[in-house]
């Protein structure tokens, strides 16, 4: 993670957002944020997952003053909006939630954000800006301007990350994302809801590491090839023009 990422990922409250297509590590990539946590010796908090299926356990995880209790969704619990409800009784410290993929399973999520817990979930996108019109249309249309609130409040961070070949024939994530400080999240609140992904692309770009800043990162460094550079910045000029 670069310095600015992990310096924001481990949120106090609110939602962290971990997007990106099926197989671009997403699960990887929240398992050792939760690790990372876990071991922190002053940690001093209950961590509840809820998966589907478990990828990852943490039995020889170093913790010192965590608990963590993982919970399959549908062999433990029906759904994943049964999960977060069932966490809430429990009195947890940190809430990992496998998919927000329906609206019952985000607005518990937005619940369990709203009422002061950390809350780390996932959801499939095609970038941060996808991310935030996906969440948002998932509602029906006489929902969307209340949830878009919601989801606005209590969303700390969004990251999306993509997985590319490198030059030594393996594969390297890619990671684009925005930090919703208090400056966003006021830019986002005075727009039009049907305006929040252009508006969140804009800012994005202005604030945030959109994916062409990430591939021009590691293209300088030698990391990836012109080919897959190229392709990065097709596909991030492409979105600029859907959003625009």
């Amino acid at each position: 993670l670069d310095e600015e990422l992990e310096k924001n990922i481990e949120i106090e409250q609110g939602m962290a957002l971990v997007t990106g297509s099926t197989g671009s590590g997403k699960s990887t990539l929240l398992a050792a944020i939760i690790r990372n946590i876990a071991e922190d010796p002053e940690c001093n908090r209950k961590i509840i997952t809820y998966e589907s299926p478990i990828e990852f356990v943490y039995d020889e995880v170093n913790v010192k003053s965590a608990v963590i209790s993982q919970s399959e969704i549908p062999h433990h619990l029906p759904s994943f909006a049964d999960g977060v409800r069932n966490a809430l009784r429990r009195k947890p410290k940190l809430i990992l939630v496998g998919e927000s993929r329906d609206p019952e399973t985000i607005s518990a999520v937005i619940e369990a954000a709203l009422t002061g817990h950390p809350v780390y979930t996932t959801l499939h996108s095609n970038g941060v800006t996808d991310a935030m019109r996906r969440m948002i249309n998932t509602f029906p249309a006489e929902e969307r301007n209340s949830r878009a609130l919601d989801i606005i409040e209590t969303t700390k961070i969004i990251i999306w990350q993509k997985l590319v070949p490198n030059n030594e024939g393996k594969r390297t994530a890619l990671r684009e994302y925005l930090i919703l400080n208090d400056h966003i999240r006021n830019e986002l609140i005075n727009t039009a809801t049907d305006k929040i992904a252009s508006k969140t692309r804009d800012l994005l770009n202005k604030y945030g590491n959109p994916i062409s800043k990430e591939a021009k990162k590691y293209f300088d460094q030698g990391v990836i090839n012109e080919r897959t550079y190229d392709s990065i910045m097709k596909f991030s000029n492409m979105q600029d023009l859907d959003h625009g």
